[in-house]
């Protein structure tokens, strides 16, 4: 019996990919104004990456799975997410195995997190590399939009709704509690119509020495003590006709260092030919610190056209505005698009990606 079940079982294992690359015009990219052409970190559109994904039919409707994810930079084919003091990653994206069953899926190891993930399926770009030039990068976990060590249970989806829940451990002999980050979330799908909702705490990011904190020592480029951080993310997508609309709200709170930000989204994708697709996003970032506030809203269109189901060459331009606050925390060095002390920043790209 047991040879006939192993004899009789499925898996499947596939190579996939994307390359998003561009070239870039920014201004105010030093401290005197001075214009730059860029390739940067990769494309606007999808970070690039490669990876390998599994399955096992184990029968009885139980499966094995695994998937294997790094990020790269295409220009240079540095790989990416790097840990904190700087050890390149093979896999930095994603690492995980698991088993699925009709009560749900568990999965172990290194994914992302659930309101990175809730996040991404409301942002218009999937928190691309477009909405790196955001404030809120990536659902506005310091941390990171994946943590290592975790563990996560996904349900069945009944009725259209489906729960996540996860847990990521520390790893500190003696104390539970330390770098560890529980979360939760929530969705409803019935096809046009996706809501869904996160919530998550990460805990002891920051400290003053990178090479020895888990996730980090800075907030947007500036060092920051230890603290924890909360994120909040609800929102929703809603197909008709040739159009897709977006709509997103992130809460993150980091304390004691004491930073706010309050992020909102709205977006429009709409196909104007099967083949040429206009993106239109508007973000706005509030940030509140130490009694001062200030405001980030960035805007602009992305003309998108489909070679092929799997390559398309896309234009673009993007403009941020700050004020208050915000154009002091953008003019940290360490920041993920730095303005050099300027209230104000416009980017066009004209860039090529190609999936495998």
């Amino acid at each position: 019996m047991a040879a006939s079940g192993f004899a009789h079982a499925q898996s499947s294992v596939t190579l996939y990919g994307i390359i998003d690359e561009a070239v870039r015009f920014d201004t105010h990219q030093n401290a005197s104004g001075g214009k730059l052409f860029t390739m940067g970190s990769g494309g606007q559109l999808s970070g690039s990456r490669w990876g390998m994904q599994g399955n096992e039919d184990l029968g009885g409707g139980y499966g094995a799975l695994f998937q294997l994810e790094g990020g790269f930079t295409p220009n240079t084919g540095v790989t990416q997410q790097s840990t904190p003091s700087g050890t390149a990653r093979l896999f930095g994206r994603t690492a995980l195995v698991g088993l699925s069953s009709p009560y749900g899926t568990v999965t172990l190891g290194r994914q992302y997190t659930l309101v990175h993930e809730t996040g991404w399926t409301h942002d218009i770009y999937a928190f691309a590399n477009y909405t790196g030039t955001v404030g809120f990068q990536g659902a506005g976990e310091t941390g990171g939009g994946r943590l290592d060590n975790t563990v996560r249970y996904t349900s069945p989806t009944l009725a259209g709704f489906t729960v996540k829940s996860a847990y990521t451990f520390g790893q500190q002999a003696g104390n539970f509690h330390a770098n560890s980050s529980p979360a939760v979330s929530i969705s409803y799908d019935n096809g046009s119509l996706n809501v869904g909702a996160a919530y998550q705490v990460i805990n002891d990011i920051g400290g003053l020495t990178p090479s020895s904190s888990v996730y980090g020592s800075t907030y947007f480029g500036v060092t920051i003590p230890d603290s924890a951080q909360k994120v909040f993310t609800a929102g929703a997508t809603y197909k008709f006709g040739a159009a897709k609309v977006y709509g997103s709200y992130i809460y993150s709170h980091v304390y004691p260092a004491d930073y706010r930000n309050d992020s909102f989204s709205t977006a429009v994708q709409y196909y104007i030919t099967p083949a040429f697709v206009l993106d239109l996003p508007i973000y706005v970032d509030f940030v509140h610190h130490a009694g001062q506030s200030g405001t980030r809203i960035t805007g602009g269109p992305t003309f998108d056209y489909l070679l092929s189901k799997r390559t398309d060459v896309y234009v673009g331009v993007d403009y941020n505005h700050l004020t208050g606050a915000w154009t002091k925390l953008a003019a940290a060095s360490g920041s993920n698009q730095p303005f050099y002390g300027f209230n104000s920043l416009f980017e066009a790209a004209i860039g090529l990606r190609h999936k495998f």
